[in-house]
């Protein structure tokens, strides 16, 4: 008597598909947005108003980016936007008051906020403590002590020459926005093609499970929280480069930007899931939600409204979609 076995599509395949189909649908939101605001706000599909959206989008993308590996880790990474302040202050105080070179001042402010990465991670990774509560901590630590190094005040008088990344061009595209594609660009390859990124989306897929093959838990937590600070410093150095100054205050509502790039951008908050390519994609739709209203006069509370809306129409769609798939 013979066997007859049906060979059902490799779940590798599905998840391809749907992950096609997933980012084809982010574009054609995109590309809605676009046309839409092109007709609402005047000079939107303007070169120079492209390109100052790239250029807008560009701190908020590297910090989405290291957020990424934190959402897809099961985690989450309440600290960036503080962090980015604290690199802007350190960048600014080295560079302006204390007369360090500009690269070095560059690199400290960066390996600060790696720090402050790594000890929120490694706290999260041998206390099991969940992510939200010692970021939301350190997000407070980082603000803090960016208010006391500037005395709560702006620091400004860098160099001309430190206006290169905040504010260059190479030729018609913004240096800052060449640097956060390089961002996610490597980021996308350690989650693509390092064992790193298969244990960040086993560790946030099903812990347990993690566990029990082996997989290093703790420096997994702590790799990603370290780079997500580390993207946080270097948004910040971006942000002071642009103004040319430092505020402790700055960028304190960018966390909601943030947030809303990568989950609209496909991650799931619950971990396992996510592409770096969704993130750019959502970074690009929340930074010309932004823009356009920007452009149309629509003052900056309703804004927030709006994209705290978008946030809580993406979460519940990912809950609902879960909830139908384990069903």
């Amino acid at each position: 008597m013979t066997n007859h076995v049906a060979y059902l599509p490799k779940p590798h395949l599905t998840r391809r598909l749907v992950d096609l189909a997933g980012q084809s649908g982010l574009v054609l939101t995109l590309v809605a947005i676009i046309v839409g605001f092109s007709f609402l706000a005047p000079n939107f599909m303007t070169v120079s108003n492209i390109m100052n959206v790239l250029l807008q989008a560009s701190n908020i993308g590297i910090m989405a980016a290291g957020l990424t590996l934190v959402v897809i880790c099961g985690e989450i990474d309440l600290s960036v936007a503080s962090l980015q302040s604290l690199g802007a202050v350190i960048v600014a105080i080295l560079v302006i008051n204390v007369g360090i070179p500009i690269p070095l001042a560059i690199i400290a402010a960066i390996v600060a906020g790696a720090i402050a990465g790594l000890i929120s991670g490694t706290i999260v990774g041998k206390f099991a403590v969940p992510a939200f509560i010692i970021t939301l901590a350190m997000d407070s630590f980082g603000r803090g002590i960016a208010l006391i190094m500037t005395n709560q005040n702006s620091v400004f008088g860098f160099p001309q020459s430190f206006s290169i990344f905040g504010q260059g061009y190479l030729g018609p595209v913004p240096v800052a926005a060449i640097i956060a594609a390089v961002v996610f660009l490597i980021l996308h390859v350690v989650l693509s093609r390092t064992v790193l990124g298969t244990n960040i989306y086993a560790v946030g897929g099903n812990r347990e499970a993690a566990r029990l093959a082996g997989i290093n838990i703790f420096g997994v937590k702590v790799a990603v929280l370290t780079i997500s600070g580390l993207c946080g410093a270097l948004a910040g150095v971006l942000m002071a480069s642009r103004l040319m100054a430092a505020q402790p205050i700055m960028g304190m509502f960018d966390l909601m930007d943030v947030i809303a790039a990568v989950v609209i951008g496909g991650c799931s908050l619950l971990g396992g899931e996510g592409k770096m390519i969704g993130t750019v994609i959502g970074t690009l739709i929340i930074t010309s939600i932004r823009n356009g209203l920007n452009l149309m006069g629509i003052p900056a509370d309703w804004q927030l409204i709006a994209i705290g809306t978008i946030i809580v129409i993406a979460v519940l769609t990912d809950f609902s979609s879960r909830r139908t798939n384990a069903g």
